[in-house]
């Protein structure tokens, strides 16, 4: 069954490459619509305690395996990834069907990649994702420089994933007398590893994956590609959370020592990457430039939750990562309604749009108090939990961390004003929104709010595999001290959230 999501894609890419214009549209919303349906069985059934994995009982080309499994973590991601793309296919209408091809095979990556289980399987998925993400950014986007400059920084942090992995299969040959890029065996094994050693690997992975988050200061591509591409591509780079997947993981299980040691330089990075970011976003003109800027600047806080290295830390990030792809998705999506009426995405270029569309306008306030983590909405319970875990570590970082919500208020709080609120002469047309508009936001809006008033659905499958990862990490160190401080900030054992 896990095959069949991770290949239903695949397929479905094939077949709207022989579609018609017209077939292509309902065929795009049907096929993701079923995927997105897997997804949630399979997540349904992850609670219940259904066992997901699969191992070909060969090598692939005599160097990897084909071996795949899911967990409660990677599943709410790619239950994430799966509901975005079948909200965007809803909510746009793409009659290209060479945009909905790369999209559907962009998903079939990206469910490989979650549910991967080899090294070099993670790497060949992680790379393959590229691929869509640049024919739709070459041939659909204003403008391809951007999309030459983020080729650049994924190319030169894949070299460094590669030579890692390598690294580490070939120190498992000396130790074990196999060489191998099985990740179960590289995680029995973490121990065997020196601290020099643990501290290389980790960097390699490190950079990596801080680069495709982004973080501060590898983040320097992402506003331009996210304002220069088509919106799809905006929406998929913000929904799927890949990066973060990485860290969880590869540094915190392979490199428990590192991810001890490097604490206070990640909290750094991600203290000045989110305070940065918003106060650029405080001064952008473009919309898409300021939901970009906002979406860096609350990434710093899933990272600095993840490398809390506690469950309630490590939970919420988890959480949060789902929240901000719905949340910052959406936002990408009324920008794009905006572009399509106006033909532009200048601030300035909008006044009173409250007056000329109400429906529109309470849409989007809606979805901007979730971007702000207004209480009772999704994006609150993972910034809280987040929070909570960042001061367990310090309460310093917490503290600085806790800026995001405070830029964050002032600036979407701004920008909401002056496009909805201030009195100006207007040319401005009245519109109203079509009816699978109005279905996909109101899915949207039901989302946060249900998911912010009754987060437990997500929250009590997460604290099993956090915890499981946690004690994986206590066990696998070798440094005593960073044993005493993972016992200190991991709290009480089967956290239940209520």
């Amino acid at each position: 069954m896990l095959n069949y999501l991770i290949l239903f894609p695949l397929a479905a890419g094939l077949i709207t490459l022989i579609l018609n214009r017209g077939g292509v549209k309902i065929f795009s919303v049907l096929a993701s619509l079923i995927i997105l349906a897997l997804n949630a069985k399979f997540f349904f059934d992850g609670i219940n305690g259904v066992d997901f994995e699969y191992k070909l009982p060969f090598k692939i080309a005599n160097l990897f395996e084909y071996h795949v499994g899911v967990d409660s973590i990677s599943l709410v991601l790619m239950l994430l990834s799966s509901l975005m793309i079948f909200l965007s296919f809803l909510f746009l209408k793409i009659e290209k069907k060479a945009i909905v091809s790369c999209i559907f095979f962009l998903e079939f990556a990206i469910m490989g990649l979650f549910s991967s289980l080899d090294g070099l399987l993670f790497y060949v998925f992680w790379e393959f994702s590229l691929l869509p993400l640049l024919y739709i950014m070459g041939v659909y986007g204003k403008d391809y420089r951007p999309g030459i400059k983020f080729f650049i920084y994924a190319f030169a942090g894949s070299i460094l994933m590669l030579l890692a992995l390598i690294y580490q299969a070939y120190a498992t040959y000396k130790l074990l007398n196999v060489f191998t890029f099985d990740l179960e065996i590289w995680k029995n094994n973490a121990s065997a590893f020196s601290f020099n050693e643990q501290l290389l690997l980790f960097g390699a992975f490190f950079i990596a994956f801080a680069i495709k988050a982004p973080l501060f200061p590898l983040h320097t591509w992402a506003p331009k590609v996210y304002a220069n591409s088509p919106i799809l591509v905006s929406m998929m780079l913000v929904a799927f959370k890949m990066a973060p997947f990485g860290f969880l993981h590869f540094c915190l299980p392979l490199f428990p020592d590192a991810s001890v040691y490097f604490i206070p330089l990640i909290a750094a990075l991600c203290i000045v990457s989110i305070i940065y970011n918003a106060l650029i976003a405080y001064r952008a003109s473009n919309l898409k430039e300021l939901i970009a800027y906002s979406s860096i600047s609350h990434i710093g806080v899933m990272v600095l939750g993840i490398f809390s290295l506690n469950i309630l830390g490590i939970t919420g990030a988890i959480f949060y990562m789902f929240a901000h792809g719905l949340v910052t998705g959406s936002l990408f999506l009324m920008a794009e309604l905006l572009y399509k009426k106006y033909g532009t995405l200048e601030i300035s270029h909008y006044h009173s749009l409250a007056r000329k569309a109400p429906l529109f306008t309470i849409f989007f306030a809606l979805i901007l108090l979730a971007s702000i983590s207004l209480p009772l909405t999704i994006s609150f319970v993972g910034e809280f939990l987040a929070l909570l875990g960042i001061a367990k570590v310090s309460l310093l970082y917490a503290f600085l961390a806790g800026f995001v919500i405070i830029l964050g208020a002032i600036y979407m709080l701004a920008v909401f004003r002056k496009m909805f609120f201030m009195q100006q002469d207007t040319n401005l047309e009245s519109f109203s929104l079509h009816t699978r508009e109005i279905i996909t936001l109101v899915m949207v809006a039901f989302l946060i709010f249900s998911l912010g008033l009754a987060p437990k659905i997500f929250l009590n499958p997460l604290e099993k595999n956090v915890n499981s990862l946690v004690e994986l990490m206590k066990t696998r160190a070798i440094n005593q001290e960073n044993i005493n401080f993972l016992n200190h900030i991991k709290g009480e054992n089967n956290v239940r959230f209520r």
